[in-house]
């Protein structure tokens, strides 16, 4: 039973507003400042050659992270994992700075729109280190749809030979811890003599616009290897570079292009 001084007491606290109420003693729950950030990201400054392609691994909760991968230079290797922090204001202002890679720090800015699906007015900035020569630039912020449907389209060799494909496919709606996304499903390459089955995909890579599966068939032996880019939305896979090693048509390689088909509703 409470004495008369332990109830005054906590009269005086609930007064003023400190009483503790269920959940008492646990973390607070983050709290959503700005638009949140998710997805496969590339900034890109013009037409240099130059991409540095992006995951958000955490949106605008108090702290928004990201991993990002800059290809296109020397000074730094494309495999180098450029890992970000920062935040999306009330003002929607997001700023992210890298921790250093190779003495060089990054600094990425813009305006995130409010459906999160862009970044308006975006620039980098390098300083110090290898990269530091890249210095401040105004970039193009993309966000890119993810790989999502079945993809139709033809495989071309050397010999402009045409390979049919058909392949369904799904992008992981969060990055692993490389800021990297991955793909699953299956493709089926009909009436041709490459497959003795149909080739299972055993790898995959998505980040930025860039993209590379590898299917194998374990019944022959083959094993196809494609890579190349996408569009914003998806719907078109650019295929630069496909190769085959192993079975009827080991050595085989060449270029192609899927398109998503529209599902009729």
């Amino acid at each position: 039973m409470q004495n008369r001084g332990t109830a005054v007491f906590l009269s005086v606290l609930t007064a003023l507003g400190f009483a503790c109420v269920a959940g008492c003693g646990m973390a607070n729950t983050p709290i959503q400042v700005g638009t949140s950030l998710s997805g496969n990201w590339s900034f890109a400054p013009g037409n240099y050659g130059v991409i540095l392609n992006l995951g958000f691994t955490q949106g605008a909760y108090e702290t928004v992270s990201a991993v990002a991968r800059l290809n296109g230079v020397s000074c730094v290797s494309p495999a180098t994992d450029i890992l970000l922090t920062g935040s999306v204001g009330g003002d929607n202002q997001m700023m992210l700075v890298s921790t250093p890679f190779n003495g060089t720090t990054l600094t990425l800015q813009g305006q995130v729109t409010g459906d999160g699906k862009g970044i308006a007015g975006a620039t980098w900035a390098f300083a110090g280190g290898n990269c530091n020569t890249l210095g401040k630039a105004d970039v193009t912020a993309t966000n890119y749809s993810n790989i999502n449907g079945t993809y139709t389209g033809n495989f071309v060799d050397a010999s402009n030979d045409q390979l049919a494909v058909s392949a369904l496919l799904e992008q992981t709606t969060q990055p692993d811890l490389n800021g990297q996304f991955s793909l699953s499903g299956t493709a089926s390459f009909p009436g041709n003599k490459c497959f003795a089955q149909q080739p299972t995909l055993t790898t995959s890579l998505i980040t930025g616009n860039s993209l590379s599966m590898t299917y194998t068939d374990t019944a022959s032996g083959a094993v196809l290897t494609a890579s190349g880019t996408f569009n914003g939305a998806a719907n078109q896979l650019t295929i630069t570079s496909w190769s085959i090693v192993g079975g009827a048509c080991n050595g085989d390689s060449g270029t192609g292009m899927l398109a998503e088909q529209q599902q009729n509703l």
